[in-house]
């Protein structure tokens, strides 16, 4: 059986994307490298506004996926939907350490989209200032490390904004904390200007703060899909909370712990001496400002705060199993108190 492209090369596609709404389209695609069949009916439709996130152990076709919808690979059979005049913008896993700074590789990058220079001085200085680029701007490619060369590998994705199509293969790959942060907030905001994502990851922040849904491929084939209630199943990410209380009545306590968003907690260990509790909490990340006011409110201190920590099972996930813990358990019923005498008693503030 062929395969037929329309959008590219005719006008179906964009009659088929302008009356529902719908970007890309890919009906039981299939690919050949070699003599390795790497894709097998693919069914695929990517709606404006929408990101999915493609999900996979090595070899499993996500890369080979993201270069046919972006036209670098042709499939062996199927269909292909895309709009007449859809922008496509794609980052590769990994930028080659080309001889040009990135101030340079970037200009050129541009200049190759048709972007006006003024235009695109200005895309240059604004998404290098969002991802902490600094003087990296002006080094060479063959200078960076792995993480920085990520960030101007994205950067040239973003450089002509919000509409089409994006795809990353694996974009948070190497990104320290406030840069992924800085990523999913501008992929964020790209959504709710309509944008298209599709994206190759396996960072749990990016999933559960965008994807709308996670496809999950196993040997060039689609295992299971994920729907965003399906993710939303599994829970908000959980924020660790440690507490130090001041002898209050248990009934104080017990108020805070019946609270909406406690996932677990329990008393972790007591220095009757100085009639101070040292709390363990687990709360969802919506409720963590509230639960830690709370805290502070009835005299109590907080010791530690680690946010997101992720509710996502990946190793589930992967094996197409529900992407929520296997088991949460709720515990809330206090730990029974160590003695004074405990050699970590004196740790304690």
């Amino acid at each position: 059986m062929g395969w037929r492209a329309s959008g590219f090369f005719g006008i179906a596609g964009k009659t088929a994307a302008d009356s529902n709404g719908r970007m890309i389209s890919l009906q039981r695609v299939s690919k050949r490298l070699g003599d390795v069949h790497v894709l097998s009916d693919i069914n695929l439709e990517v709606d404006q506004g929408e990101c999915i996130v493609l999900v996979g152990r090595n070899g499993s076709g996500k890369s080979t996926l993201l270069r046919v919808l972006a036209g670098m690979l042709l499939p062996e059979s199927g269909l292909l939907r895309k709009p007449r005049h859809g922008r496509i913008m794609y980052a590769l896993d990994g930028l080659p350490r080309l001889p040009f700074t990135s101030r340079e590789y970037l200009w050129e990058m541009g200049r190759i989209r048709g972007m006006r220079p003024e235009i695109l001085r200005q895309r240059i200085g604004e998404l290098s200032e969002q991802l902490f680029l600094g003087t990296a701007l002006d080094q060479n490619l063959s200078q960076l490390s792995k993480g920085t060369l990520q960030k101007v590998n994205l950067i040239q994705a973003l450089l002509p904004g919000p509409d089409g199509l994006l795809l990353l293969d694996e974009p948070l790959s190497g990104l320290d904390v406030p840069a992924q942060e800085a990523i999913v907030a501008l992929l964020r905001q790209w959504k709710q200007e309509g944008s298209q994502i599709v994206t190759a990851c396996h960072e749990p922040l990016l999933i559960e703060r965008l994807a709308d849904q996670v496809i999950v491929l196993q040997k060039g084939t689609v295992l299971r899909r994920w729907s965003q209630k399906d993710l939303q199943e599994a829970g908000e990410p959980a924020v660790s909370i440690q507490s130090v209380m001041e002898g209050q009545e248990p009934s104080v306590v017990d108020a805070i712990v019946e609270q909406p968003g406690i996932i677990s907690c329990h008393r972790s260990l007591v220095r009757q001496d100085y009639g101070r509790e040292v709390w363990d909490w687990k709360v969802s990340r919506s409720s963590a400002d509230r639960i830690i006011g709370m805290i502070l409110t009835v005299g109590g201190s907080i010791v530690s705060v680690q946010p997101d920590k992720s509710r996502l099972n990946m190793e589930d996930l992967l094996e197409g199993r529900h992407p929520g813990e296997s088991v949460i358990s709720v515990n809330k019923e206090a730990a029974e108190p160590l003695s004074s005498t405990s050699s970590e008693g004196g740790d304690l503030p």
